[in-house]
């Protein structure tokens, strides 16, 4: 064989075999080594030639080159330098830490009733008793007559009993009747014949009827569920550990296979992800036994308290939250943080927007930009940003 082929013809290419070219250090040929290069043409070899092709260690790549490492740390705002001084009561302060945990902040939402959002139930609620039809001989008390005529009862029942396709199918016109009026007429015949008869709406001619057709194969099977709770969404309570509300709706639309996203998912207002939450949301059309369904598949999330409204929820649709936080390494007396207690319960405190509205990088005052745009001094802002 070719010593040449064998050196020139590996894999890879030119000079790419193993061991061709890839030693350490300018043009190197260390054949025992058996480096793996990255792909290209003429990797080994002499490296004097890089700059050529601007891979020089400088300019082939401005995102890798160097940069100066900060000596000293930045400087962050103060709750002091956004204005938070002011206190509504008098004593000896004390330190501690807040949120050491996730566990140690614990919000409940207050809705527009005024109630609190508790998790104390994951059973899902039992479906009302729906009016079954009376199985009696007598078609009179089988047929409804206030939905449909006699005669049209009789054509249905006759594709029923029919044990071929020679009987057409029955077309009543429902042009000028309601959503709810034509309903009605599917559940109705649905109720007396079962799946032997096969229901569809259509459109002719600018007509709508409702056509009714025996069962075979190929016939498509009205498969519409009748909505049986007593109001067209269901609300329950998410109770929620360490996740984002909008993660957690996320995370329920996918276990529901529903086709549902999670803008259709509603909830009042969004919590702290570093907490332990409990809300409401809402769905619509969903069977509370399904939410309970995908509620006990998914890790930190629970689900219960299931009610109906006509309502669905949106952001703002509470009267506030609840909040239990736990404060650890506490360096102070008994009497002092029992009278710091009972002075917050009297006197209440100051309800700020902190740190956390404001922005805590002392290079990138938020606050100044904010006020720059109220006044519309757009130049200003680009300035700001710039700097």
């Amino acid at each position: 064989m070719n010593s040449n082929w064998n050196k020139n013809r590996m894999r890879g290419g030119n000079n790419r075999g193993r061991g061709y070219g890839r030693g350490r250090g300018s043009g190197g040929f260390w054949p025992q080594r058996g480096f793996r290069g990255s792909r290209g043409y003429n990797r080994g070899g002499d490296r004097s030639n890089y700059d050529k092709i601007n891979f020089d260690g400088n300019n082939y790549n401005q995102q890798w080159t160097h940069k100066e490492k900060r000596t000293t740390p930045s400087k962050k705002l103060s709750e002091k330098d956004i204005g938070v001084t002011e206190y509504l009561s008098e004593h000896e302060g004390f330190n501690g830490i807040i949120k050491s945990r996730y566990s140690d902040f614990q919000v409940s939402e207050i809705n527009e009733e005024g109630e609190v959002a508790k998790l104390t139930d994951l059973s899902p609620p039992e479906p009302p008793a729906d009016i079954e039809v009376m199985e009696d001989e007598d078609l009179l008390n089988k047929y409804n007559l206030e939905i449909l005529p006699m005669d049209t009862w009789d054509n249905i029942n006759k594709i029923s009993i029919a044990t071929d396709n020679s009987v057409e199918p029955v077309k009543i016109d429902v042009t000028g009747m309601s959503k709810e009026d034509r309903t009605k007429i599917h559940d109705t015949v649905k109720k007396a014949f079962g799946e032997s008869v096969v229901g569809s709406t259509i459109t002719e001619n600018d007509k709508k009827f409702v056509v009714f057709d025996k069962y075979r194969k190929g016939v498509r099977i009205d498969t519409r569920v009748k909505w049986v709770w007593p109001g067209e969404y269901v609300r329950f309570v998410l109770y929620k550990e360490n996740c984002d509300t909008m993660v957690a709706a996320q995370r329920l639309a996918e276990r529901l296979r529903l086709n549902i996203r999670p803008s259709m998912v509603g909830y009042a207002g969004t919590k702290d992800r570093r907490a332990k939450t409990a809300q409401w949301f809402s769905l619509r059309k969903v069977d509370p036994r399904k939410v309970a369904a995908a509620g006990r598949e998914l890790r930190d999330i629970r689900v219960g308290n299931y009610r109906f409204s006509d309502r669905n929820l949106r952001l703002g649709m509470l009267s506030g939250n609840v909040f239990r936080i736990c404060l650890r390494n506490v360096t102070a007396s008994d009497e002092c943080i029992t009278r710091a207690c009972d002075l917050l319960r009297r006197n209440g405190f100051v309800n700020y927007y902190g740190l956390q509205r404001f922005g805590s990088r002392l290079d990138m005052p938020t606050y100044e930009i904010g006020k720059r745009l109220l006044r519309a001094d757009l130049g200003e802002v680009r300035a700001s940003n710039n700097n």
